[in-house]
């Protein structure tokens, strides 16, 4: 459940690249697109080396000539992809949501019985992003506003899948939408700390799904 971070920043400024007769240069034995790709291809391993150590050590406990180390580069030269520390959390924030997108339409109460199981498989996606949320409590923090909205929109996901169980006449009468679609989230929020902490003792994939089945069964028309 997932939506996204707006970011902009001002590029450098470039010389020309044209010659004296007005087309492009180019370098001798330069491929602009290989070296987009190596570009490309650093930024890569620059974002998952932030994934891995914000994960870990936080946003604030990560400083950028660790994150230098670990990738081989210098903390300028880090930068030079991303242009702040800041700017490199909202493009990892960015990342994790692209590769946790979830297609709406096939979301059901059914469906929802498996986030365990697949937040269990990208164990360490669904860590950095406890310790964000936790990092983000106070309103001043960069993140502070995305997960607030971030949490928003997944129970609007729970409460639309809520509303088209109610049209289909599979929900009992009497239900609260808005308090049911919290109380999913926050179970699933709080079987993820508890399996982190401690996850020889509490089996998130298993114990989300018993929990959703009793759901289903507490609320469906008998």
């Amino acid at each position: 459940m997932t939506d996204s971070v707006t970011r902009g920043s001002s590029a450098p400024k470039r010389r020309s690249s044209t010659g004296l007769d007005g087309k492009p240069r180019r370098r001798a034995g330069a491929d602009e697109r290989s070296r987009q790709e190596r570009g490309s291809a650093r930024r890569e391993q620059i974002l998952e080396a932030a994934v891995e150590l914000f994960s870990t050590k936080g946003y604030r406990g990560t400083g950028v000539a660790a994150l230098g180390e670990r990738v081989g580069m210098t903390a300028t030269g880090l930068l030079y992809y991303f242009g702040s520390k800041e700017r490199l959390l909202l493009e990892v924030v960015a990342e994790r949501d692209r590769a946790d997108l979830l297609d709406p339409a096939e979301l059901t109460l059914d469906t929802l019985r498996a986030l365990g199981r697949h937040n269990m498989e990208t164990a360490m996606l669904t860590r950095l992003y406890a310790v964000l949320t936790a990092e983000s409590l106070d309103a001043a923090e960069p993140l502070h506003d995305y997960f607030v909205e971030r949490y928003r929109i997944a129970r609007s996901l729970v409460r639309a899948i809520l509303v088209a169980e109610r049209r289909r006449k599979k929900l009992r009468k009497g239900v609260d939408l808005d308090q049911l679609a919290a109380e999913v989230i926050a179970t699933l929020m709080g079987f993820e700390t508890q399996w982190m902490l401690d996850p020889d003792e509490v089996d998130l994939g298993a114990g989300f799904e018993r929990y959703m089945d009793r759901l289903i069964a507490d609320i469906s028309v008998v």
